[in-house]
């Protein structure tokens, strides 16, 4: 009798074990769904849509962009991002040459 009463107590932990392990899960997968519906909703914000650099002094090194993009509900439509233009981009494809100007039939 009291080895049937053991066998019916170790039986109750295991169930009550099983439906806390089964709430566990559940919860977990609840977060996860609430997570990807907030991922949906950052994409109702179109696209960035940059500028071009524009270098702060001259024409090369260190300068700003500005990013636009639409949509009802971002929080964030604009913003100013840094950049820099290489002071020898010209140089690559020889954008420096002077030209030589000559008469037509030369």
């Amino acid at each position: 009798m009291q080895k049937q009463q053991e066998q019916c107590q170790i039986f109750a932990v295991l169930i009550f074990t099983l439906i806390f392990l089964l709430a566990a899960v559940s919860t977990t997968e609840a977060g996860k769904k609430e997570k990807i519906e907030k991922k949906m909703k950052k994409s109702d914000c179109g696209e960035w849509q940059w500028s071009v650099c524009v270098p702060t002094s001259g024409d090369c090194g260190l300068g700003t962009r500005e990013g636009t993009r639409s949509g009802i509900d971002c929080k964030q439509t604009m913003k100013t991002q840094r950049c820099k233009i290489p002071c020898n981009w010209k140089k690559q494809f020889g954008a420096e040459c002077k030209y030589q100007f000559q008469a037509w039939g030369e």
